[in-house]
């Protein structure tokens, strides 16, 4: 088994009782911390892989009575983010982001309304392949970010037949 660290953040803070049905749930292997209103579990969960032992802890979590909302991540990130982690300008990244400088098809923001958020994930990817930087992303990081993203989609999901319906597209890439 390996040791795998991560972070889910629960929906709600727990009452002095709920700590121990967490225990008993199966997060004995989490230390709690409160932010904003919001339970964060950080994991050392043996399992034997990174997947396993996020699955295996948000079943324990749940089983105790709570949701969880996200898998913490630091994938998320500006462009001044990106110009730090890459060691080049803001202003060099905002030209290299908007297509005015560089090879192109930088990775698109996921998010808009005047203040551009990017996965770190797709663009130390992309920096790697057409800038040649040697600043990349593990595999752990990339694993963290895309289990958060489907923590995040699954939360959204009403019924067990859009679960399904979600789940399918998942596998679909498998199976290409």
């Amino acid at each position: 088994m390996i040791l795998h660290d991560f972070t889910l953040v629960l929906d709600r803070l727990p009452e002095e009782a709920e700590y121990d049905i967490l225990f008993e749930s199966g997060c004995d292997d989490a230390s709690p911390e409160t932010r904003r209103g919001s339970l964060l579990l950080h994991f050392d969960r043996e399992a034997p892989t990174l997947g396993q032992g996020i699955s295996t802890a948000i079943r324990d979590a749940e089983t105790a009575g709570f949701a969880v909302q996200a898998v913490e991540t630091d994938d998320l990130v500006s462009l001044r983010t990106v110009a730090g982690r890459l060691g080049r300008s803001y202003e060099g990244m905002r030209l290299i982001a908007t297509g005015q400088r560089g090879p192109g098809s930088f990775p698109a923001p996921l998010s808009g309304d005047g203040w551009a958020l990017y996965s770190w994930s797709q663009v130390a990817e992309w920096a790697a392949e057409h800038l040649g930087e040697q600043e990349g992303v593990s595999t752990f990081e990339t694993e963290i970010a895309a289990a958060n993203l489907i923590v995040r989609a699954r939360s959204m999901l009403r019924s067990d037949d859009e679960r399904a319906e979600f789940t399918q597209l998942l596998s679909a890439r498998a199976a290409v």
